[in-house]
């Protein structure tokens, strides 16, 4: 049996609870009651915490990650516009600005840290720019700052990076946040115009499915809610999904979310373990991805060969009972049948990090002892030599 996610003894008895209750559907049909789920609902509970949590005006829960950036770039109407993203992230970020109408438009990333910098971002922009998608890769929360130049509204797809904090350059042009008490620092999901976390099982925030939009945006906030809940479907203008929230899943988020500072830590601890048990093997890791002022939450490890066979080095690493994940999304999606057709602009940082990157996908999760992580970096340096 998987050890990832755990789920405690109160957050099960809290379930029993609802399906006990048997009331497991929350949300209001009709606008003239209000819009969103009940106040009586997990869901509705999971919302206000997510708003404290992180310190933005509206949250909304939905079923998946893919469902709250769907709604995001519906809410802001992408349609028949682009939008720049990286092709080095999962499918749904790019599907998701397909569903919602827009054309996606490829740029490279940075090769420390897997993201979409000012200079990539610049050679594809062009008049019919709507959007800016950058993925928090691995769990990594980069400085948003250089993006926000544009003047392009910015949909953090932070899915991967629940929960990571940093101290944000530059002037913010998106709607004020609410105040934190926390000068210059910010939750991933919280730059920009809106943000969008997931809650699946493998996440930071693991809840078997799930996921939330963060906005301080009321526009976007009401337009979001209306089309998860089928645009209410009274006298529609437009049309409507059902991207709801389950009850029970909100359980397990409002317990996940409770946890989840500690839960980070345990994973930044695991993965500075593993980097100390591999001091001197600067040389054929090249980069992974620091932690500076909890920025990564290590979602995946990931590191780098350089000079080092990489199918090898798997097997090795197989034999020694560590499963280690190649390329992390290999072909990357510019190479997909279906989206090639967006490329305009050379990718190659982001081909090769395809090339050369190995991730420690569940391995580093918040229960294993930090001797596991010591134990990881034995086998590593073992399938090195």
């Amino acid at each position: 049996m998987n050890s990832w996610p755990h789920f405690t003894a109160s957050c099960r008895k809290d379930v029993d609870r609802v399906l006990r209750d048997g009331r497991l559907s929350a949300y209001r049909a009709n606008p003239q009651v209000g819009v969103g789920p009940q106040e009586w609902s997990q869901a509705y509970a999971l919302e206000r915490e997510i708003e404290r949590k992180f310190k933005v005006r509206h949250a909304v829960a939905v079923n998946s990650g893919t469902a709250a950036l769907h709604a995001a770039l519906v809410a802001l109407d992408v349609r028949g516009r682009e939008v720049v993203t990286t092709p080095y992230s999962f499918s749904a970020t790019v599907a998701a600005i397909r569903l919602a109408g827009g054309t996606p438009r490829f740029a490279d990333v940075d090769p420390d840290h897997f993201c979409i910098t000012k200079e990539t971002v610049k050679r594809v922009i062009t008049k019919r720019t709507a959007a800016i998608v950058p993925v928090h890769l691995f769990g990594y929360f980069p400085d948003l700052g250089h993006l926000q130049s544009f003047g392009i509204p910015i949909v953090e797809d932070a899915c991967q990076a629940v929960g990571a904090e940093r101290t944000v350059s530059g002037t913010a042009r998106e709607p004020k946040a609410v105040d934190a008490g926390r000068p210059g620092r910010r939750y991933s999901g919280t730059v920009g115009l809106a943000g969008v976390y997931s809650f699946n099982g493998s996440k930071n925030l693991p809840s078997g499915e799930g996921g939330c939009l963060v906005t301080n945006d009321d526009k976007i906030a009401e337009k979001a809610r209306a089309f998860i809940n089928h645009q209410e479907n009274f006298g529609s203008q437009e049309v409507g999904v059902n991207y709801r929230m389950h009850e029970v899943v909100a359980v397990l988020a409002r317990h996940g979310l409770r946890e989840l500072d500690e839960r980070n830590e345990r994973r930044v601890d695991l993965a500075m373990a593993v980097m100390m048990g591999l001091a001197g093997y600067g040389s054929p890791f090249g980069v992974y991805p620091g932690n500076e002022s909890r920025d990564h939450v290590f979602y995946v490890a990931p590191f780098t060969l350089r000079g080092v066979d990489r199918a090898k080095f798997i097997k090795r690493c197989a034999k020694r009972g560590l499963t280690v994940g190649g390329g992390y999304i290999n072909p990357t999606l510019d190479k997909y049948p279906a989206f090639k057709k967006y490329v305009t602009t050379p990718l190659p940082v982001v081909h090769e990090l395809s090339e050369k990157t190995l991730c420690l996908l569940t391995t580093l999760t918040p229960e294993k002892p930090l001797s596991y992580a010591r134990k990881v970096a034995t086998i590593i340096r073992e399938s090195l030599e």
